[in-house]
């Protein structure tokens, strides 16, 4: 007994022993280390979050050798506490100096906190950053001048950088490269009457709010923001800033993270003093509530990407209970009629595309929902030559909880709001705590991540805010020092120690900027380059120690590093064993080429002036589904616009049809000897109360003259009215009639025509989406034998419910000389019908789990084997849609409340549970009955789908499921079809069309790609990333903006190749935008 006694205690140490740190990270004991900081916030009926939004911010932190010893010390700024300097001593021992130091601070509000050389002396200095004139805040911003000996002087005001204002981090960087530092001084606004309003407030200078561009003038620095072009109006929410040269043209960039509804600043330097802000033209959307940000190259390309944070939550509970994205009326104007541009709430991590727009990628790399996360900072903690990523969270207090808004909109409530502060304490108890554990993940070197929260660090739960890195032991790997609300200070220190290898530079400048901010390095090793580039503000309110780190596992070798100097000189070093420190000064330097950093191009494509007099602008009516079926999980009756090409009038050239949407004119353009002209048909026009969803142009009467049929549609057309119908226009010698089709009243996707019993003429596979107003109810679809001048309906059972079809090919899948049909939609697998003699038979091709949202299909041999695989365009994997063949994504269809209209209840799985993906709000606007299940959010907050709908009412739906969310093919198996995803660039956005053609000449076909869409309610954000791909074979595929594709930001739906001339063109057809003629430069007659 005694000996399994001591055993069990021996285990239960062991496990607690276990809890206390991670694989890869360890957490010291303060009284292990000395570092004793602990940022006490204390709230009270004069000072609390409900007076002041930024209360729980947090202090700042900043890393740096301030005796250049060789080992890092450790600043931290306090709120409501005097600042704490330690001294590093070696051994993770740290003295506390600050009283000696002098650096305690005389401001009543500290935030930010970062380390640089000002005055070009060899030592770095410390800026504290002050919250000033708010609440009754005292003080300046503070320089701490260092004098060598660990003393600091204060001399903010002789360096002209004693602001008042509400600062929250300053950023050192050398941005017009004359060798000295400046600053940019990022100040944040509050919410006042004033700070709400278009976007053109940030053009008016406001001097507490605006942030501050501040160039230094021999010892002085002069704020220089009007001339440079920073804006600095009362809307700038500025809570963190990076910078980097992220067009790698010399000059370091900035990128602003702003709070609230005000836009991210994006400022590309233009290398003459001066800023251009284009975040609209390079950034398709950007997080909501931008809080911490940090710049790493992470894919291997040589160029930075960028991470920028928010507040979605990954738990349940908190997801449903806390407020979240804006309303779709609500952004449409705040981006139509304010300005501003489209942002969301979640995490995201913007992937660089040289020379091109960034694409957001956060969901697909699996680090877009940390709830409440403040510091995000990118390096290579395990040392595997790939970046991870650490994520700093929580809050004492969660002011967006709905419960609490809902509680504090009451009017009866804001008037004891703002006359007494009786209900303060009321507000404040019911907003829930926000204890989150903090977050790291492995990277994968491309633009995944693992979380790898529980294993290398501990789940803790604490309130973390700033963050910085350093190797405080000196062992090569990077720790990290996170600065805690209302808890002691914690060191992450890593442990890779000799489990992978390392390298650290330092640099030493001839130049005021002696630390060498700016400087880039390229890492050549085993085929790999990696990419660092040096600047210290990262984070939030943070700076990390002025080094550059780089991993390579069991590498014991260098091939090469390639140093680029902030004025653009350059040496290379080559052969450099790992596992020391570098210290790098100007050497041997030479001048960079110019080209070294040119983005990739291959053009095959250039856009043509003035389109070829093509000026279609399709216009998509003012409908939305979500007012009118508010639990369908995206729009229906957005998906014109229809495009057709052929010959119109007879004389040989290519013409071109574009339907319009609902009662807006379809376009006919004729083409002549240089370019095409509008022209007017009575009988098309006449037809403009309807949606054009699909087109053909054909001669389907054998009479000669090509004929046009219009699929019709749109799903805001209920019943079974006229508008329902397709249009038959048959041509003439002077026109087109309108003749008559069989009555079947459906909402088209398309239409696929074959000569399907080989007798000469043309049958049509005529395809319907969904049925007005009952998502999940599926429509018919119909097959039209060709009598010569009419059609009929044939019978073929195996066509009736096929389901909801958006796409069909025919081509030979058997391989018997004959076209079969192939036919995808959304949930539905793809279907497969043999073609006996004029008969379809369905086959079974797939894996029987293969159920996806389905968009288009194109017959092409992409291995290159010989035989027919099938491209399959689907919704992509960079979506908050969940699925796989274990955990479908499922939707019920069912009257749920018994009103005499079906709904729909989408449902996904997490960690083996499913929840519905609607919020109360949405699924009681439809059924108001939950309100008496769930009076309020926290009721109804992390109940499983069972939970809020009875599992016998669950049972008697009609299941509808999703296995497969991503783009691929079916790879061609002899009988069979096996799916293959593409990779990650055909992820990022729904891919709506394929083309194929020779577009290179190289007397092979391509497939081009073309996607992204916007009809999804502001919780999805907007797939607007996909700049199109070239689609050579499997193992080549180039993106569209690097073949002279500009098709990112737009909802591209039909592509076709048209003869101009004699030579061919790329014609784009978009959802409510211009239409887009390109020219293929390499074409060959």
């Amino acid at each position: 007994m005694t000996r399994f006694f001591y055993i069990l205690l021996f285990m239960l140490a062991l496990g607690a022993c276990k809890k206390e740190e991670g694989s890869l990270f360890t957490n010291p004991a303060g009284s292990d280390t000395g570092i004793d900081f602990v940022n006490n916030i204390g709230k009270n009926d004069k000072l609390n979050i409900l007076d002041y939004l930024y209360f729980y911010n947090g202090g700042g932190v900043a890393i740096g050798d301030l005796n250049n010893d060789g080992l890092p010390e450790i600043f931290f700024s306090g709120n409501q506490v005097k600042n704490k300097l330690y001294l590093n001593k070696g051994g993770l021992k740290f003295e506390d100096i600050s009283e000696s130091a002098g650096i305690t601070g005389n401001s009543t509000w500290n935030s930010g906190a970062g380390m640089g050389d000002v005055n070009g002396d060899g030592l770095l200095d410390i800026y504290v950053c002050a919250v000033v004139g708010l609440n009754g805040f005292n003080g300046f911003n503070e320089l701490y001048i260092n004098n060598g000996d660990l003393t600091f002087t204060e001399s903010a005001a002789d360096y002209g950088l004693d602001f008042e204002s509400y600062s929250s981090t300053a950023a050192f960087l050398d941005y017009d490269r004359d060798g000295d530092l400046d600053i940019y001084l990022l100040n944040h606004a509050v919410h006042t009457q004033e700070s709400f309003g278009k976007a053109e407030l940030r053009n008016k200078r406001t001097y507490e709010t605006g942030d501050k561009l501040l160039r230094n003038d021999g010892g002085v620095f002069t704020d220089v923001s009007e001339e440079a072009g920073i804006f600095g109006g009362i809307n700038g929410y500025g809570l963190s800033v990076a910078v980097s040269d992220f067009n790698q043209d010399g000059f370091p960039d900035i990128y602003v993270c702003n709070d609230f509804h005000e836009d991210d600043y994006y400022y590309l330097n233009n290398g003459d003093g001066t800023f251009a802000e284009r975040l609209k033209q390079y950034f398709g959307h950007t997080t909501r509530f931008s809080m911490g940000s940090d710049v790493a190259d992470i894919n291997h390309d040589g160029w930075p990407e960028i991470i920028t944070l928010d507040m979605l939550p990954e738990d349940e509970a908190v997801l449903k209970a806390s407020d979240g994205d804006e309303s779709l009326q609500v952004l449409k104007m705040r981006v139509e009629q304010y300005g501003y541009h489209y942002q969301f709430t979640r995490n995201m991590l913007q992937v660089n595309q040289p020379g091109y727009k960034f694409v957001e990628t956060g969901l697909l790399s699996g680090i877009a929902a940390t709830d409440w996360s403040w510091s995000a900072l990118l390096e290579d903690f395990d040392q595997d030559g790939n970046q991870d990523l650490f994520i700093s969270n929580g809050i004492p207090k969660r002011p967006n909880n709905l419960d609490f808004i809902k509680f504090v909109s009451s009017e009866e409530i804001k008037k004891k709001i703002n006359n007494t502060r009786l209900v303060d304490q009321e507000a404040l108890e019911m907003m829930p705590h926000g204890k989150v554990h903090n977050y790291i993940f492995k990277g994968d070197g491309g633009i995944g991540f693992t979380d790898m929260s529980g294993d290398w660090i501990k789940n803790d739960s604490l309130i973390s805010g700033a963050t910085a890195l350093g190797d405080l032991d000196n062992d090569g790997d990077l720790d990290l020092v996170v600065s805690n609300i209302n808890e002691p200070a914690a060191l992450y220190i890593n442990k890779t120690n000799e489990k992978a290898n390392y390298l650290k530079l330092k640099f030493e400048l001839p130049t005021a900027n002696t630390f060498g901010l700016g400087t880039k390095v390229f890492s050549y090793s085993d085929g790999q380059v990696q990419y660092k580039e040096l600047f210290t503000v990262r984070g939030l309110q943070s700076s990390s120690e002025p080094i550059i780190h780089f991993g390579y596992g069991k590498a014991t070798e260098i091939d090469s590093l390639r140093v680029i100097w902030p004025d653009q000189t350059t040496q290379l070093i080559k052969k450099v064993p790992v596992n020391q420190v570098l210290t790098l000064k100007p050497e041997g330097n030479s001048r960079l080429s110019p080209s070294f950093m040119e983005p990739p191009r291959s053009p095959l494509f250039s856009r043509v002036p003035g389109n070829l007099g093509v000026d279609f602008r399709h216009v998509e009516n003012n409908y939305n589904d979500f007012n009118v079926i508010k639990l369908i999980p995206y729009q229906v009756t957005d998906r014109g616009p229809a495009l057709a090409v052929g010959d119109l009038n007879g004389d040989g050239k290519d013409d071109i049809f574009f339907g319009g949407s609902r009662k807006i004119r379809s376009q006919v353009y004729l083409q002549d000897e240089n370019d095409f002209k509008i022209h007017d048909y009575p009988a098309i026009r006449k037809d403009s109360i309807y949606e054009d969803v699909t087109a053909l142009i054909e001669d389907l009467n054998g009479d000669g003259f090509n004929d046009l049929l219009v699929g019709t549609g749109g799903a805001d057309f209920y019943q079974n009215p006229f508008t329902l119908l397709d249009n038959y226009y048959q041509g003439t010698d002077d026109g087109f009639e309108k003749s008559k089709l069989p009555d079947y009243f459906e909402n088209a996707s398309v239409i696929a025509p074959n000569d399907i019993d080989g007798d000469g003429d043309l049958a049509l596979f005529v395809a319907a989406y969904v049925v007005s107003n009952d998502f999940g109810k599926i429509p018919g679809c119909y097959l039209l034998t060709n009598n010569g001048d009419s059609f009929e309906l044939a019978e073929n059972k195996e066509l009736v419910k096929l389901g909801m079809v958006t796409d069909a090919t025919w081509t030979d899948f058997d391989g018997d000389g004959t076209d079969d049909l192939v036919v995808v939609g959304e949930w539905m697998q793809p279907r497969f019908f043999r073609n006996n003699k004029g008969s379809l038979e369905e086959t079974p091709m797939t894996s029987d789990k293969l159920k996806g949202l389905w968009r288009a299909v194109i017959p092409f041999d992409i291995d290159e084997d010989g035989d027919t695989d099938l491209l399959l365009g689907n919704w992509g994997a960079n979506t908050k849609f969940r699925a796989s063949a274990d955990y479908p994504m499922k939707m019920y269809h069912l009257d749920f409340d018994n009103n005499g209209r079906n709904e729909t209840i989408i449902s996904i799985e997490k960690d083996g549970v499913y929840y519905p993906l609607a919020n109360l709000d949405e699924l009681t606007s439809q059924m108001n009955v939950l309100r008496k299940k769930f009076p309020d959010y926290a009721s109804f907050a992390g109940k499983e789908l069972d939970e809020v709908f009875d599992k016998k009412l669950l049972d008697s739906a009609q299941l509808f499921e999703v296995h497969e969310l991503r783009s691929g093919y079916l790879k061609n198996e002899k009988g069979t079809f096996d799916f293959q995803p593409f990779g990650w660039q055909l992820q990022v956005s729904p891919i709506n069309s394929f083309v194929s053609f020779d577009f290179d000449s190289d007397q092979k076909q391509e497939i081009l790609a073309v996607g992204n869409y916007f009809g999804v309610k502001p919780f999805h954000g907007r797939f607007d990333g996909f700049s199109g791909a070239l689609i050579h074979n499997k193992d080549s595929i180039q993106p569209g903006h690097e073949v002279g594709l500009d098709l990112s930001g737009k909802s591209a739906r039909h592509l076709k190749v048209i003869n101009v001339r004699g030579k061919p063109y790329l014609l784009v057809a978009f959802n409510n935008e211009d239409a887009e003629v390109y020219e293929l430069d390499k074409y060959m007659e």
